[in-house]
């Protein structure tokens, strides 16, 4: 898959949008802004770091002190990796950085997950602690290239979900102190099953009961009712990808039938890319989906349609206002060195806005960026505070901010 593809795709954009709309002109475009321009990261987030009542952009490393993010701040060694080189040379050591209260002190802490498989660790209110903080142990081996931050429990404080030693596991921030996290398990342990560099986990209320459950390429795990914390999780199976899997799979109700719905990429390192519609979900009731295409998973099946490769990260907001979830997702420069399909296409950045028409609903995408593409993770907030939903992303090409017009 050529430049030449890549071209009758952008030409015919337009076109596109107004086959599916009847309306060629974007709803939303964004300034782009290179925030830093060397290899730091797989990921970045938006978090009100220094409490001052804006949001700063964090990656790697390093946080840029919004609301003009020209300054950034070293809260840990400072590496600029190269973007290739054999084996895990070519790779940050610092993938993800997650932002939340851990220690429920009242402050931002910083989580760094690290290549997969190894351990994960994190930094108690770095703003305080400036150039000095230090690095405490959080939970071992973090596995599964998409690890996530929620509160799954729903005690109101953040829990990593990851794999971990062959099992789905939570960790659990320490209570009061800075120990070690607690590992709990939420499967039996399978170290074929849950290999370390598995793809694809997200979460959400999957069954209608209130609780988060938990979506993975094979199917979902069902948060159950009066949980103990001990007791392992139903598995419910269902293949959402035939390959490799995708990235952050993102839950929620896609066409507006109260049922919450999957939307994954088919291969982070390959094509594709559908959302699974929830075809039955009363309570207690096995859950099905019919799958939908939004991008093929054969690349040369037509030039008339967009497509692009390695959609290692996906994040969902309202990105245009109407009250309807729609979803980021773009082109992991360099995911494998180079050695991916389509690695050498332009590094595209897309949002796809969820529309409802009284046909069906349809995932219409619009680019934003094809100089940049995105990592293993992508945030979006509010990062001026218009109101408007901002973009944040890191990888190969360096850390990047898309500021809604």
């Amino acid at each position: 898959m050529g430049f030449l593809f890549f071209s009758l795709v952008f030409s015919n954009g337009k076109t596109l949008y107004a086959q599916l709309t009847g309306n060629a002109s974007p709803p939303v475009t964004f300034t782009k802004k290179q925030v830093y321009k060397h290899y730091i990261s797989e990921g970045a987030a938006i978090a009100d770091i220094d409490q001052d009542g804006h949001p700063d952009i964090i990656s790697g490393p390093l946080w840029w002190k919004g609301p003009d993010f020209t300054r950034f701040t070293a809260y840990d060694t400072l590496v600029h990796y190269p973007i290739t080189g054999p084996g895990t040379s070519g790779y940050s050591r610092v993938f993800f950085t997650f932002p939340g209260d851990f220690d429920g002190e009242g402050s931002p802490d910083i989580l760094q997950i690290s290549l997969p498989g190894e351990d994960s660790r994190v930094f108690y209110n770095p703003v305080e602690a400036g150039n000095n903080a230090k690095a405490y142990p959080a939970i071992p081996q973090v596995a599964n290239e998409s690890p996530l931050v929620a509160d799954i429990t729903g005690d109101g404080k953040p829990e990593l979900v990851a794999f971990s030693d062959g099992q789905l596991v939570l960790g659990l921030p320490p209570a009061g102190d800075r120990n070690e996290w607690t590992v709990i398990p939420l499967s039996a342990r399978d170290k074929d099953r849950f290999a370390i560099y598995s793809h694809g986990l997200g979460y959400g209320d999957i069954n209608g009961d209130g609780h988060l459950d938990i979506v993975e390429n094979k199917g979902w795990w069902e948060h159950p009712a009066n949980w103990d914390q001990k007791t392992r999780w139903p598995f419910h199976p269902f293949q959402f990808s035939g390959q490799a899997g995708g990235s952050q799979m993102l839950v929620f109700d896609v066409n507006g039938d109260g049922l919450n719905d999957v939307v994954t990429a088919m291969n982070a390192h390959g094509y594709g890319l559908s959302w699974f519609e929830q075809r039955s979900g009363t309570v207690g009731e096995t859950v099905g989906f019919e799958k939908h295409e939004i991008l093929s998973e054969d690349p040369t099946s037509s030039v008339s349609e967009l497509n692009f490769s390695q959609l290692h990260a996906m994040a969902k907001a309202d990105i245009d206002g109407d009250g309807l979830m729609d979803f980021v997702t773009g082109k992991c420069f360099y995911a494998h060195n180079g050695h991916d399909p389509g690695a050498s296409d332009p590094a595209v950045l897309y949002w796809f806005r969820t529309v409802r028409n009284p046909g069906g609903t349809v995932m219409v995408p619009y680019l934003i960026d094809s100089d940049s593409g995105l990592g293993r993770h992508i945030s979006i907030g509010d990062l001026n505070g218009d109101g408007k939903a901002d973009i944040v992303s890191s990888n190969k090409k360096g850390v990047f901010m898309f500021l809604q017009d």
